[in-house]
């Protein structure tokens, strides 16, 4: 079996790490999958995001909590925002909000499924959806 890289959207790399029951079956077990088989590519604006979030308080584990968490994991890979990224970015026509434009850029430049239950990512059709 070939290992596989999937990318994964904010809400899911939280669901995961907080156990949240609204993370889907098919989702944990892709994350679960890729502890022996593959990797999670999790794009630098989904920490940006993180960090936004916890710094309002809606949700329990810190910036800090979540990095070390993700640097303690083998089948982990945070990736930068690079030019690349930017101008796969900038070609998408569909109508989506900055950060979901960035990080569904980022599963076309590495052509790996999104793990996230956003519809309109889900509804432009760029890439692959895993929920």
């Amino acid at each position: 079996m070939n290992a596989k890289s999937y990318v994964t959207d904010t809400h899911s790399l939280v669901w995961y790490f907080s156990d949240s029951p609204r993370l889907s079956a098919g989702a944990f077990k892709v994350f679960e999958n890729t502890v022996e088989n593959g990797s999670i590519i999790v794009p630098t604006v989904v920490l940006a995001e993180i960090m936004y979030i916890a710094k309002k308080g809606r949700i329990e584990m810190t910036f800090s909590e979540t990095v070390e968490k993700i640097e303690e994991m083998e089948n982990f890979e945070i990736v930068p925002l690079d030019m690349d990224i930017l101008n796969i970015a900038n070609k998408i026509e569909y109508e989506l909000e900055m950060h979901d434009r960035l990080i569904t850029a980022t599963a076309m430049f590495f052509e790996a499924p999104l793990i996230t239950k956003d519809q309109m990512i889900k509804d432009s059709g760029l890439c692959e959806v895993i929920w």
